[in-house]
Parts: C-alpha cells; sequence; structure tokens
C-alpha cells in the first residue's frame, strides 16, 4: 500500500522510498529529539481538531495499538453518509493508495483539506503530502475545494490557555506551483512508484542536496571514501554532490581536474588533506586572537528549549529558552578555574536564571563561548524579558568573545574537525579525552537529549529526578570544561 509518507519518501528521492519499502533497518535510529517532534506533531494534531466546531475523530486502532486503516476507512464512509461537517483523520483508499486527512472540512458547497503542521512556515515536502491527499480523495469521488496548510504562528505569544485560532496561521495552497505541478505529474510518479516497489533489486540514483538530512544518509555514503569533497568546509552539499556524480569524490581529485578554492579556510584545508600535515597553525593570527582574551575568563553555555507549543505565557512557539547554563571561571589563564551552574526547577525559570547569571558574571566580565551568537541571542531576549538586569545581560552579551573565530578564520585546523568548524567537531579532534568523556555520560550525551528531558525533569519525583538531574548539570559542565581544554591547546599552539 502506498501512503502519503511513502509518496513524499519518493519525491524527495526515489531510493529513499525503495530503502523505506525494503530496507527501512538501515535508517539512522530517531534521537530523542526526533521523538520530541513527532509528539509535539500529535499534540498539534490534537490541538488542530479544536480549531473547528463538532469535529468528529474517526482514528481507530487495532488491539495492538497501530491505526486500523480499514476500520477508518468505514468510519470516514459512515461520517460522511451522516453528514458530519468536520471529520478529523478522514481517511481513502483508491486501488493500492491510502491517505488519513488531518482535518476535512465541509465548505462552500464541497470539501476542503486542512493539513496541520508542527513547522512555522509551509515546506515543499508539505505540497506533495497535500497534492498526494488531493488525488486520492477526488479519486475516491470527493469534491475537493481548497487545499490549506495549518501552521505554528511564529507571532503568537502565549497569554493564558492557549487559543488555537491565533497559534495556527492558515495558508491555501491549492494554487502554489509546486502543488500544482505534483498534481499534474502523479498519475507518471505512481508508475515508477509501483515499478520501484516492484523491485526487489536496490535502486540506484545520483546523489544530491536531499542527501544530507535524508535518514539514510550514513547508509548511501557509506560507498564513498571518509576525505571526499563534502567535508569540505563552505562547499554546499548540492555543489559537492554535483561534483561526486560527475566522478570529482576526493580532494585529489577536486585539484587534478583544475578546481579551485577562493577562501582561505578551504586551502588551508585542502592543503591539509593532500599532504596529510595533520594541522595547520596560523601563529600570528592566532596569538592575536589570544591577546584579545582578558582574566578573569568566564565560559558560559545555556541549554535552551523550543517548545512548537508555547509552554507558558509570554512564549513564542519554537522561541529558544533557556533553563540551565554551565559557566567556567578561569580565574589565572590555563592554570585555574571554578565552575558554576544553573538548572532550573521550574519549566519558566528564566527569571532565575538570569539573576543568578549577573550574580556570577560581575558587570564587565569577559566572558567566551563557542559560536557566541547563539548565547547573545539568549542573552538579548532575556534582557528584553527583565528590564531591570537588561544593562547587566547586555554587558555580559558585549564582552563576549566567540571561540570559534579562530576555526572559522583557519588560524587552527586540525584534519580530524573534518572540514567542520562546529564544538562536536572541533573538541574531539583538538581534545580525545573529551570525547571520551561525553560517551560516559549517563542521561544527556548532547544538547538535543537536555531540551528533550528538561520537560520531563518537571513531572519526574524522588530518586528519578535526582537521577536525572545529576546527569544533566553533568552534561552541561562538560561543555564549558570542552572551552576550557580546547583553549589551552590553542595557547600551547603559539608557545
Amino acid at each position: 500500500m502506498i501512503t502519503k509518507s511513502l509518496f513524499i519518501n519518493y519525491k524527495v528521492c526515489p531510493k529513499n522510498f525503495w530503502l523505506s519499502v525494503y530496507k527501512k533497518d538501515v535508517a539512522t535510529p530517531a534521537s530523542e529529539l526526533d521523538k520530541k517532534n513527532i509528539e509535539t506533531g500529535i499534540k498539534l494534531g490534537e490541538y488542530g481538531r479544536t480549531y473547528f466546531e463538532d469535529t468528529y475523530l474517526v482514528a481507530r486502532f487495532s488491539e495492538d495499538g497501530k491505526a486500523d486503516y480499514a476500520a477508518q476507512v468505514l468510519a470516514t464512509k459512515d461520517a460522511l453518509i451522516r453528514n458530519h461537517h468536520v471529520i478529523a483523520e478522514a481517511s481513502f483508499r483508491f486501488e493500492d493508495l491510502f491517505c488519513a486527512v488531518d482535518l476535512l472540512v465541509q465548505e462552500s458547497g464541497g470539501w476542503s483539506i486542512y493539513e496541520v503542521k508542527a513547522s512555522s512556515e509551509y515546506k515543499t515536502e508539505h505540497l506533495f503530502d497535500a497534492a498526494f491527499q488531493c488525488y486520492v480523495l477526488r479519486k475516491s469521488g470527493i469534491n475537493l475545494n481548497n487545499c490549506y496548510i495549518m501552521h505554528l504562528n511564529k507571532t503568537y505569544r502565549r497569554e493564558g490557555d492557549i487559543n488555537v485560532h491565533q497559534l495556527f496561521e492558515i495558508e491555501n495552497i491549492s494554487n502554489h506551483d509546486d502543488f500544482i505541478a505534483t498534481l499534474a505529474d502523479i498519475d507518471d510518479d505512481l508508475l515508477e512508484i509501483r515499478e520501484i516497489a516492484s523491485s526487489k533489486k536496490e535502486w540506484v540514483v545520483p546523489f544530491s542536496k536531499a542527501c544530507k538530512d535524508c535518514l539514510f544518509h550514513d547508509y548511501c555514503t557509506s560507498i564513498l571514501p571518509k576525505n571526499n569533497i563534502s567535508i569540505i568546509n563552505g562547499i554546499k552539499a548540492d555543489v559537492a554532490y554535483q561534483f561526486i556524480n560527475q566522478g570529482i569524490i576526493t580532494v585529489h581529485d577536486f585539484v587534478s581536474n583544475g578546481k579551485r578554492l577562493k577562501n582561505p579556510r578551504q586551502q588551508v584545508q585542502l592543503e591539509s588533506m593532500i599532504k596529510d600535515t595533520g594541522f595547520y597553525v596560523n601563529r600570528q593570527g592566532l596569538t592575536q586572537f589570544l591577546n584579545s582574551l582578558h582574566y578573569p575568563l568566564y565560559h558560559l553555555d545555556f541549554e535552551t528549549m523550543n517548545e512548537g507549543i508555547p509552554p507558558f505565557d509570554h512564549a513564542y512557539p519554537y522561541e529558544q529558552i533557556p533553563f540551565q547554563y554551565s559557566l567556567h571561571v578561569e580565574t589565572i589563564k590555563g592554570k585555574e578555574y571554578m565552575h558554576k551552574e544553573f538548572l532550573g526547577h521550574a519549566l519558566d525559570c528564566r527569571r532565575e536564571l538570569a539573576k543568578q547569571l549577573c550574580e556570577d558574571i560581575p558587570f564587565g566580565g569577559n566572558s567566551v563561548a563557542y559560536n557566541a551568537s547563539f548565547e547573545k541571542t539568549v542573552l538579548t531576549q532575556l534582557s528584553v524579558l527583565f528590564p531591570d538586569l537588561k544593562n547587566h545581560l547586555l554587558s555580559i552579551r558585549d564582552n563576549m568573545i566567540d571561540l570559534k573565530i579562530p576555526f572559522a578564520k583557519a588560524y587552527y585546523y586540525d584534519s580530524k574537525q573534518k572540514g567542520s568548524n562546529s564544538l562536536k567537531e572541533v573538541m574531539p579532534a583538538l581534545c580525545p579525552h573529551m570525547g571520551e568523556a561525553y560517551h560516559k555520560l549517563p542521561v544527556v550525551h548532547n544538547g538535543g537529549e537536555a531540551l528533550a528531558m528538561f520537560p520531563k525533569l518537571m513531572n519526574m519525583v524522588g530518586s528519578e529526578y535526582d537521577y536525572v538531574r545529576r546527569g544533566m548539570l553533568a552534561y552541561c559542565e562538560l561543555d564549558t570544561l570542552a572551552t576550557v581544554e580546547v583553549l589551552k591547546v590553542l595557547y600551547k599552539a603559539v608557545e
């Protein structure tokens, strides 16, 4: 049976469709963040059902808890006969095609589809989704007028109970070019989909931009050498994969085919990869950066959650809401430091966090963060929220230096960074012992797990609460200890 999810997989990449049918176990397992996003989508679907009055739900489940498609189709037919005006999970089957519509609404002498999406704007795959549903419903004899996407309204600020009519923004995509084009091509697409589905032989397609964020990325790219050109910093995925499709796969292929890069950062990386030099140091640039640091130095890292459904008053959809920070204070360069930390005891702990931060970092104190634009944004948002702390919070922001600078400007490059400037690659490249420390953590191992865990922590009690809280503190502490250790390596490089 071809569902709308499989159809979207095909439109993104035909091989993705084949793998979803025959080798779905080779996909990258869902992360805690992925699971949280799925939960958000389910919850938003429930809110969407309250947007219209007298919504009738036809969702049906088998004894094992899975959706019973056949029962849903029958329940939908019954709902139509009984003239329900709004049907949630309205289900239709035409030949080997099946879809369940989030909301089927009777209007203008016919019906319209309303698809609820957990994003702040509609995406191309949402248009594929709606077009497939439109096709199936029309083939099933439904007089369909329009297709709408209900996505989150990013300007909605919660005040009191959730107002679903303000939470969602509705856009009619019936006249969107991609929607119309998908409908026009769908008969031809279905012919190929059925051909692919009947093939036991793994489908082969060229690499494309879609590969970058695909769940099958690691499986499909496993045939490529580790040092292929896709790891060259700054080369967009679609450009890199175009080269690979042409047989220009390694950096040696890249250079031998007369390709050149103007970006100094890329040139350093290329030279390191070709000559296998290990690492590169621009002593002048790195020394200049290190001389800009003044002690005591406050290493800061925030953990934030970004809930699609604003969890409390004065919050917006997907707003970065801080709930934790770690602070390593170096009193003397590379020798002495103390650790301070904060982890909220309530879901909305921004006031307590901001107040303690102002106590932990003195006015005018010099701070450092990796990819500091994120920390600066959080500080700016807190300064708006708490005017009485504004000057102090902005002082912390304005006296912050970004530890990413020497890597982004190629003052220091280690081939083990694999072309990346992100801390998750820089830290284990420069400080392998820190990478091992992260692996040994008992509860949280990355930022995605932290933001997914914090709301759960608020519902825990007793020993479970204490255990998870200690685990979250241990993770965040490593984030700033990592910047302390990275900075030590940079100082040593210019000795």
